[in-house]
């Protein structure tokens, strides 16, 4: 995940109240159960110390959303009077989660959300196209609607119908060229790594095979359609998971080139100590981090969302007031210090690295 999109909740003043639940509303008494989860939850904080205000802010951010349609998890991040994070995922975390403490929960983050693939999504027929673009960090919507007759062949015989027919077909594929050319443009306004063709078969065939795009970026997908009665649930599912399919390709890809660098002796590094020196430097690009073996550790941090050390000497070098130096979880700090540098996070809980953590940096120290 890129992490810079969380800069202004690395740089919020604390102490912050985090939480991860689980949101499905998939049963008839699901309005029932999620009442009485989040009242547990908010127990919970006020037992770790949560203010009153904080807790009311998130009181009022819990009964004003609307309930997700199945199954679903949700992220809450609130300091202050404020909640700086509110946030559904598909997939329920596997345990619900509090936690009240002076740095933000940010790092589940980077497994929970949708992944940031940019991608082009398009429903045709004969007529032209419904077009969905995402650049990873907005969705645009736009529709393409080419001639509109005539469109259709009618039975019969002669010259007539054979003309009919003909600038049936030629109506087709002017329709389709027009498809085909927003498509390319939009591939190329939000650098698209994937684009999924759904709606009718012989359209969405007729714009792949009108598309300039390589064949590994085109994916045919059934289901959904621009004309009522269509399964548009089925066509949305298939494609959030080709889209995750992609992440998760990166991701390996970031893994395999982390442990390429690390055995090269160059653009990589592990451990506590030697990440966390790159944090301070701004040179890391990505973080490598196993949850369960990083997260029973502690760094020293500060106010400062980069200044973060495996001791407190190269903390305190910087900060001028000793004061602000603590200790704090090392799963807390680093993905703080990620979101405030601009770094992307890789979590897996398979990914063997020194202390559970690992960084592809920018630069050569």
């Amino acid at each position: 995940m890129d992490m810079s999109k969380l800069k202004d909740i690395a740089t919020a003043p604390g102490p912050f109240a985090s939480v991860y639940l689980d949101a499905s509303h998939d049963t008839e008494d699901a309005a029932k159960v999620a009442e009485l989860r989040w009242r547990g939850l908010r127990d919970q904080l006020a037992g770790q110390g949560a203010p009153e205000e904080t807790l009311a802010a998130l009181d009022e951010a819990v009964s004003s959303a609307d309930p997700p349609a199945g199954k679903a998890g949700r992220v809450l991040i609130a300091s202050g009077t404020r909640v700086l994070v509110d946030q559904t995922f598909p997939v329920p975390p596997p345990a619900d989660v509090t936690r009240f403490s002076s740095l933000p929960d940010l790092l589940p983050l980077a497994s929970f959300l949708p992944p940031p693939v940019s991608h082009v999504v398009v429903v045709a027929d004969s007529s032209g196209a419904d077009l969905h673009s995402f650049d990873g960090r907005a969705e645009l919507v736009s529709t393409v609607r080419g001639r509109q007759h005539p469109l259709h062949k009618t039975g019969g015989g002669g010259w007539a119908h054979r003309r009919l027919q003909q600038r049936v077909e030629d109506t087709v594929k002017h329709n389709v060229k027009q498809v085909a050319e927003e498509v390319e443009r939009l591939v190329r306004e939000v650098r698209a790594e994937l684009v999924v063709l759904g709606g009718e078969v012989q359209a969405r065939s007729a714009v792949r095979h009108e598309l300039d795009l390589d064949d590994d970026l085109v994916v045919e997908v059934e289901g959904a359609g621009l004309a009522g009665g269509t399964d548009d649930e089925e066509f949305d599912n298939a494609v959030r998971a080709l889209v995750a399919q992609r992440q998760q390709q990166h991701d390996a890809e970031v893994v395999e080139r982390f442990r390429a660098e690390l055995g090269r002796d160059g653009l990589a590094v592990e451990g506590l100590a030697h990440v966390t020196d790159a944090l301070r430097l701004a040179n890391v690009d990505a973080l490598v981090v196993n949850t369960d073996v990083l997260a029973d550790q502690l760094v020293w941090t500060s106010g400062q969302p980069d200044q973060v050390g495996a001791d407190e000497v190269s903390v305190r070098q910087v900060v001028g007031d000793p004061a602000a130096v603590e200790r704090n979880r090392a799963d807390d700090a680093l993905a703080r210090a990620a979101a405030a540098t601009g770094a992307s996070v890789v979590v897996g809980d398979d990914i063997e690295v020194l202390q559970g953590v690992g960084a592809i940096l920018r630069h050569r120290p």
